[in-house]
């Protein structure tokens, strides 16, 4: 549930292109279960949502930790911003730049970069 902000989700199955759905203060976003999603705020005040999630279907790791927490690179379900395609992060330069505002991500993009586990390697 959308507390504050305005901006967009994209939602997807594994291998097909994200879908766009707008929101704003009161829009209710439910993700499908195994869908990639991302959130962006494109408005000059911050966002904040509230997410509730069942827990006992949560996807976990060996060590019980949530899937959805750790890097694609190495098995988890997270997107970092380093894969982020380059679609998706020119979709919100130009949602940014249409209300005359900019992207405050790059020192987050630099900041990751770091202590990214390599890319996995390609199957034989």
């Amino acid at each position: 549930i959308i507390l504050s902000g305005e901006g967009y989700s994209l939602m997807w199955p594994d291998g097909e292109e994200p879908r766009y759905y707008p929101w704003e203060v009161g829009t209710m976003i439910v993700p499908p279960n195994m869908w990639w999603h991302q959130h962006f705020n494109t408005g000059p005040t911050p966002s904040r949502y509230l997410a509730f999630k069942y827990e006992g279907v949560a996807v976990r790791n060996a060590q019980g930790v949530p899937k959805s927490w750790i890097s694609s690179r190495i098995g988890g379900d997270q997107i970092d911003y380093a894969d982020e395609s380059v679609a998706v992060r020119s979709r919100f330069t130009d949602a940014l730049s249409s209300q005359d505002l900019s992207s405050d991500m790059k020192q987050f993009y630099e900041a990751e970069l770091p202590d990214l586990p390599p890319m996995p390697m390609p199957a034989k």
